[in-house]
């Protein structure tokens, strides 16, 4: 028998569960605002600590009646991570496919971006990954249509009743057209209104955005709350490799 008694499978079992998830919820959250949050709740766990050993009876009846009520105050400030973090959790472990490139795909849509470039047009295309993306489509025409060329160039054509919203693409498809993206939580002055709707996508998604720029006639790809500019056609066809799998 051991110091700490007799250890049971269940036990081994109890503590690599807590371990794996620990550990997952880490992983989850780096990156992200709530990986400080999670550092200043650990101060105050430790600032307890010394408090009750030290006797500080005021501070530690405070945190202790901080910490009855501390799972609500996470829900409330944390709602929109808690969400994605599940969110990714349940298509990380349930619901992952393998996909296979289309190459006729990538050059079709990598075309489609460079002629609205080249002639100034706005577009902005969302690819779908894991996360579905319903709840955006609802504010939308959903269409469900054939990927193609025209499909798209028709879609954004100047004056047309839906070229000013997104398209978002599913699995090779057009699933919906003229849908409203939330826009990034920070501020971001030298970026406009279609850019800062694909960032604050891929913040609460891990959906990749193709932004067309009017103004500047550049195409730029946002993912994971990232903008990266395509100098060239080629950059972006193995960008869109890469993304699509």
């Amino acid at each position: 028998m051991s110091l700490f008694g007799v250890f049971y499978w269940q036990d081994v079992l109890d503590i690599a569960l807590v371990t794996v998830l620990v550990y997952q919820m880490l992983i989850l959250i780096r990156g992200t605002r709530a990986l400080s949050a999670f550092g200043g709740l650990a101060s105050l766990m430790v600032l307890y600590l010394v408090s009750k050993y030290l006797g500080m009876f005021t501070v530690g009846w405070l945190l202790e009646n901080l910490f009855s009520s501390l799972f609500l105050v996470i829900v409330i400030l944390f709602h929109e991570d808690i969400r994605q973090a599940l969110s990714a959790m349940g298509t990380r472990y349930f619901w992952r496919k393998k996909r296979i490139t289309s190459f006729a795909f990538v050059d079709d849509l990598a075309w489609v971006c460079v002629y609205f470039a080249k002639r100034r047009i706005g577009a902005l295309i969302v690819l779908e990954n894991q996360m579905q993306l319903g709840d955006m489509m609802k504010g939308g025409v959903e269409l469900d249509a054939r990927f193609s060329r025209e499909l798209l160039l028709t879609l954004f054509y100047p004056m047309t009743a839906l070229h000013d919203g997104a398209v978002i693409l599913r699995k090779g498809r057009v699933a919906a057209a003229g849908c409203i993206l939330p826009l990034a939580r920070m501020e971001r002055q030298s970026f406009g209104t279609r850019h800062r709707a694909a960032l604050g996508l891929t913040e609460v998604s891990d959906a990749t955005v193709l932004v067309v720029s009017e103004e500047r006639g550049e195409i730029s790809v946002a993912s994971r709350g990232h903008l990266a500019v395509m100098p060239d056609a080629e950059l972006l066809k193995e960008t869109l490799k890469h993304v699509i799998r």
